[in-house]
């Protein structure tokens, strides 16, 4: 395999500060650029991520922003205990506000390349559409194979850089319709451009598969998601 070129979160690129600006209408940009299919990904990944933990799982949900995943693992297992991660504040400060009153959801500022937890504190771990932001991705998923005990499992919902050109999506929708509606609800149209570049500067379904493995998980599956396989759900273990 070829070296592989560096994310744009590899980089150096201001993650965390663009997430911190775009917390306030975070939430808006993301239902009207994906039409609400990304509630759709997040339902079917979070059931797999449950699927046999039994009824009162500790789960990790890393990359946590406004806690849509967070809630929806309470939703789906009302005695999970939740741990919601991540190193933009104000994106948690939001998604405070939406949890519901018996949902047993935790948040923790808390930076993915150093997670605050001990080894094998976890029973599962989420995350959605957080790695390709990490500066440092392979230690990032090295942290979230040490918090998971042997035996859990990990799911993760990605956008991963296409093996083959998509004209409308690739060429159309993400270069040209995502950073104009970004840039419409939340103002700010740098961190929106960001999306279209991130993917293409990142791991592909093979690649991240087998960084995966490299970092300790055995079992790794991707299943690319409806419409055409946009997002891939990956499934580790």
């Amino acid at each position: 395999m070829s070296e592989l070129q560096p994310s744009l979160a590899e980089s150096g690129a201001d993650v965390k500060g663009m997430f911190n600006r775009v917390a306030r209408r975070y939430d808006a940009a993301n239902r009207v650029m994906s039409g609400g299919i990304d509630i759709v990904w997040r339902r079917k990944a979070i059931a797999r991520l449950l699927q046999d933990l039994g009824d009162t799982p500790r789960v990790l949900d890393l990359g946590a922003g406004t806690l849509d995943g967070a809630i929806e693992i309470a939703r789906q297992a009302p005695g999970a205990e939740v741990a919601a991660a991540d190193f933009a504040r104000e994106m948690l400060r939001r998604g405070r506000r939406k949890i519901p009153r018996r949902a047993h959801v935790a948040t923790h500022a808390a930076d993915g390349h150093q997670l605050p937890y001990r080894r094998d504190v976890f029973d599962a771990a989420f995350s959605a559409f957080c790695v390709r932001n990490l500066a440092d991705l392979k230690q990032g998923l090295s942290e979230l194979r040490r918090v998971v005990h042997p035996a859990g499992r990990v799911v993760i919902l990605e956008f991963l850089r296409p093996e083959k050109p998509r004209f409308f999506f690739d060429r159309i929708w993400n270069a040209r319709v995502l950073p104009a509606i970004g840039r419409l609800i939340t103002g700010d149209r740098a961190a929106y451009r960001y999306l279209p570049e991130s993917i293409a500067r990142f791991r592909s379904a093979p690649e991240f598969a087998e960084l995966m493995r490299e970092v300790g998980f055995l079992n790794v599956d991707t299943e690319p998601l409806f419409p055409s396989g946009v997002a891939t759900m990956v499934v580790a273990s």
